[in-house]
């Protein structure tokens, strides 16, 4: 049974066990099926690269923690545990976020998008859509989201502040290509450079990782458990009994501006051939104590390239990334005491 709800909520807690959080890390984004009522946006969890995952806040109560991630479905799968009807065609081009017994939060604003020309930003709380109050998250994303391009008018509040914006809302593929996506024929988004091997690349490795029975991963949560070391900016998958090393989930640092993207083989780490390593061997392998040149040789659909460029302190990703580590856990720049148990 899936635990993917009405939304096709990203957030699967951990202690379900019935969607395994590596088969959430596996996955570069997909959008499987528009669902009812679910907002469009333009970049999943707020800053999601063009190939990879951006996880959502994992922690031992997110079963209680919410992401209306639009038409985007992190669980492959777990069909038929989403609806088949078509959903609303249009969209203001954020995501929002909630948990058990706490506000709706704007959790991503789509680049160039109607929210972000008018702008709404991330942590904006949401209180009201056309006047009346919003009761939860799917009551805020149907009430969002319409089957024609026609204004809403959004209360949030900022700073304490209450502030409220008219929007028009705009086709969710107009949102999706202003943002920089592109949709494949499968419902995978990739960058609108991809190329079609490149594509062909990232659906393969996306039907590999499904069925790869021996998935480990450096850096789960696209960190090293170390903030203070320096590292890429990607997890690194290894399966098929440590054959494939695969770029995983990316962030925006320094191999991803390079030119690193999720599903990229990994050929060579400084001359040194990654395979059949264990994972503490990868770990010394992809990360430093200090500053330095990572030069890697990638095979993307056959093609391989070598990319250099300067570690980064993952302190510094994550911040780049909007999150900060507080009390030993990972929550977002924004999220105020007031309510960091919403993202625990």
């Amino acid at each position: 049974m899936c635990s993917v709800n009405i939304l096709g909520q990203v957030l699967i807690g951990r202690e379900t066990g019935q969607v395994p959080e590596q088969l959430l890390r596996r996955i570069p984004l997909v959008r499987v099926r528009r669902q009812p009522g679910v907002e469009e946006l333009g970049a999943v969890a707020g800053q999601a690269m063009a190939n990879g995952l951006r996880m959502c806040p994992m922690s031992r109560r997110a079963k209680t923690l919410s992401v209306a991630v639009a038409t985007f479905i992190v669980c492959l799968s777990c069909s038929p545990c989403f609806s088949q009807e078509p959903a609303p065609q249009y969209g203001i081009g954020i995501s929002i976020v909630s948990g058990h017994a706490c506000p709706v939060f704007v959790w991503g604003v789509s680049k160039k998008s109607p929210a972000a020309n008018a702008g709404i930003k991330v942590g904006d709380r949401v209180s009201t859509v056309d006047g009346q109050n919003v009761t939860s998250l799917s009551d805020a994303a149907q009430r969002i989201t319409s089957t024609s391009s026609s204004p809403v008018t959004v209360q949030l509040v900022r700073d304490n502040r209450l502030f409220s914006v008219t929007v028009l809302r705009e086709d969710s593929a107009v949102i999706l290509q202003k943002a920089g996506w592109k949709e494949l024929a499968n419902g995978t988004l990739v960058g609108a450079d991809t190329t079609d091997a490149e594509a062909e690349h990232v659906l393969a490795v996306t039907r590999d990782l499904e069925h790869a029975k021996d998935l480990s991963t450096v850096f789960p949560g696209h960190y090293p458990a170390n903030t203070e070391l320096y590292y890429p900016g990607f997890e690194v998958f290894t399966w098929d009994q440590g054959n494939q090393v695969t770029v995983g989930g990316i962030e925006d640092g320094p191999a991803a501006r390079a030119g690193v993207r999720w599903g990229d083989h990994l050929v060579a780490v400084n001359g040194v051939d990654p395979r059949k390593k264990s994972l503490l061997v990868l770990e010394t392998l992809f990360s430093s104590s200090e500053p330095k040149t990572m030069t890697l040789v990638i095979d993307r659909g056959g093609s391989q390239a070598k990319i250099s460029f300067e570690l980064a302190k993952a302190a510094t990703v994550m911040q780049d990334n909007g999150w900060k580590i507080k009390d030993g856990k990972k929550v977002p720049v924004w999220a105020s005491e007031k309510y960091l148990s919403c993202f625990e």
